[in-house]
């Protein structure tokens, strides 16, 4: 551990018994996720979970949507969704160090982040119907917003397209160039009114296993609401039914109808957008198809494979979900 990373625990745990008069009995520190530091703490309160915000990563005039984002997640907690339970001084989530450090502190939810693509039924079940409830919720009384975030036009996607293909050549990778190709002609080919039909507002937008917490037969928690936003809630179906259910290159099918019909029992979800879900994350992460480097984390290659398999089979897709 670096002596910057020490100082900044040690900041941050003095900071939350300054604050709040908490007894820190024990910590250890969480090796997961990107250059956020985290730290799971034993208190006179119970266990605790502390994530600082890293400088680099979130720039401070960030910080007003992560406030934002927080709120929804606290909401979402006050209505009976499995959410983690955040402290808050002085009405605001983001909390500071005196030398400006910014810390977000929750109570620890108990359960157990899942390999991709091995949640049974009843765990997608439950985790189609928090999904469903979840953006049923967040979208009943919030007006309009400008989208966070819009899709691509084709023009941008080829020349994303173009870097990576020329990357690919120099490297002399015929595995990426095969998949390459597949990119090309579906970019070539769709016309992107197809996501006309998207409905926009918000949602967690980075609902992937790294982020549930399951019990045997049911979702104990949702974790990590800092990139919740007003995009496209599409992105919380298909992420999560592509990082739970596809297994050895193969989707599993009885898991996927389990999920929909969970959400089903609070928000419609037809066929066709189920299959225009997935083809959305497509056109998102298309760029995950790369080069394979080194410091590839474990996540950025499973999105990677999710991508190659829904390019691999994009024209088959309304088929493969025909009787969800």
């Amino acid at each position: 551990m670096s002596e910057s990373t020490t100082t900044i625990r040690d900041e941050i745990l003095q900071s939350i018994t300054d604050i709040f008069g908490i007894g820190i009995d024990d910590y250890h520190q969480i090796d997961q996720g990107y250059l956020n530091l985290k730290w799971k703490i034993e208190t006179d309160l119970g266990s605790l979970f502390a994530k600082q915000y890293n400088k680099n990563r979130y720039p401070e005039h960030l910080v007003q949507g992560l406030e934002i984002s927080l709120s929804h997640q606290n909401d979402l907690y006050n209505q009976g969704i499995p959410v983690p339970q955040l402290f808050q001084h002085q009405g605001q989530y983001v909390l500071r160090t005196p030398s400006q450090e910014r810390y977000v502190l929750m109570r620890s939810c108990q359960g157990e982040i899942l390999q991709p693509g091995t949640a049974n039924v009843h765990q997608m079940y439950s985790l189609g119907k928090i999904t469903g409830h979840m953006h049923k919720l967040l979208n009943s009384h919030h007006a309009k917003q400008p989208l966070h975030w819009n899709i691509r036009n084709k023009e941008e996607m080829q020349k994303h397209w173009e870097r990576r293909w020329s990357d690919a050549v120099s490297m002399g990778c015929e595995k990426t160039l095969a998949a390459l190709e597949i990119q090309r002609d579906i970019i070539n080919e769709t016309d992107i009114g197809l996501f006309s039909g998207c409905e926009q507002g918000w949602c967690h937008w980075d609902l992937f296993v790294d982020n549930i917490l399951f019990r045997p037969n049911s979702v104990s928690a949702v974790l990590d609401f800092d990139r919740l936003n007003y995009v496209y809630p599409d992105f919380d179906i298909s992420r999560p039914i592509l990082s739970c259910a596809l297994e050895k290159g193969g989707i599993r099918l009885e898991v996927v109808r389990a999920f929909v019909d969970g959400y089903r029992k609070h928000r419609p979800l037809t066929l066709d957008q189920l299959v225009r879900s997935i083809q959305l994350t497509w056109w998102k992460e298309a760029g995950w198809v790369n080069v394979e480097k080194e410091g590839d984390s474990k996540p950025i290659k499973r999105f990677r494979e999710e991508n190659l398999w829904v390019g691999q089979h994009w024209h088959g897709l309304r088929d493969i979900f025909g009787g969800i």
